[in-house]
């Protein structure tokens, strides 16, 4: 894969510019239309994402780019927190609130797997940032080359499962 000459070739931007139009198209329809500040904040925090993939983008180092990706991903939580009210509001109907809160959380796997490439190639999640613990590593490739368990007085060197994120819309 060549690398991206611009922010508009990275496909988590193309598809926040698609959804912010998407929110801002619908903030023009009444009853939402009435609601100016509710349609600033989201308009401003959808608009947001892009503006700051964007600008990290244009940052020109990996450390302001990573930086600023994960302001984008501050906006995008605003955002769906917007669409949320507006859904509680009846702004929106059950269809039209999934659909672009899913799509926000699309986004936001799309970035996050794109700052795990760049911050740590091929060590995942699990090693970002840690001292590897040896202790743990050593009974891992005992269970993958044995098949067994490791003895039950070894478990607590066993390191937790991160949490799972709810991607689903709080409806």
């Amino acid at each position: 894969m060549t690398a991206a000459r611009s922010f508009t070739e990275l496909q988590f931007w193309q598809r926040a510019r698609q959804w912010s139009a998407d929110i801002f198209r619908l903030t023009q329809q009444s009853p939402f239309a009435q609601d100016k500040r509710l349609i600033v904040q989201i308009n401003d925090s959808s608009g947001s994402v892009m503006s700051n993939m964007a600008e990290g983008f244009g940052r020109g180092t990996q450390e302001e780019f990573v930086t600023f990706l994960g302001y984008a991903l501050g906006s995008l939580d605003e955002t769906q927190s917007h669409l949320c009210a507006a859904y509680d509001r009846s702004y929106l109907d059950k269809e039209q609130f999934a659909l672009l809160y899913r799509e926000g959380t699309a986004i936001r796997k799309l970035t996050v797997a794109f700052i795990r490439a760049m911050v740590v190639p091929r060590g995942g999640v699990r090693t970002r940032g840690k001292t590897p613990n040896w202790s743990n590593l050593v009974w891992e490739i005992y269970e993958r080359t044995t098949g067994k368990q490791r003895p039950a007085m070894f478990e607590s060197t066993r390191e937790p499962e991160p949490a799972l994120r709810n991607d689903e819309p709080p409806v």
